[in-house]
């Protein structure tokens, strides 16, 4: 039988949130300031800024819905289900 790879645990409390806003809060500004250089070295106003906010918060949306969103037990590491046949 193949040894499966533990995952960390989550945080858990007040640990949880601050781990969240901070994930949602470094993707628009990640990808919100490279759309902000990008927009000074191209000189094109606000246009791969904003690409660049949205792109971050969706992106930022998605990584919380992967790492908390999801039930553990629900689901293996090989992608099928924990439920016994």
């Amino acid at each position: 039988m193949a040894e499966k790879t533990k995952l960390a645990p989550l945080p858990h409390g007040e640990g949880l949130v601050w781990s969240v806003i901070g994930t949602l809060l470094s993707g628009p500004l990640v990808w919100g300031g490279l759309g902000a250089v990008l927009d000074r070295y191209l000189s094109t106003a606000p246009r791969y800024l904003a690409i660049g906010l949205i792109l971050g918060f969706v992106v930022s949306m998605y990584i919380v819905y992967i790492r908390y969103g999801r039930d553990p037990k629900s689901t293996n590491l090989d992608g099928g289900s924990s439920e016994q046949r």
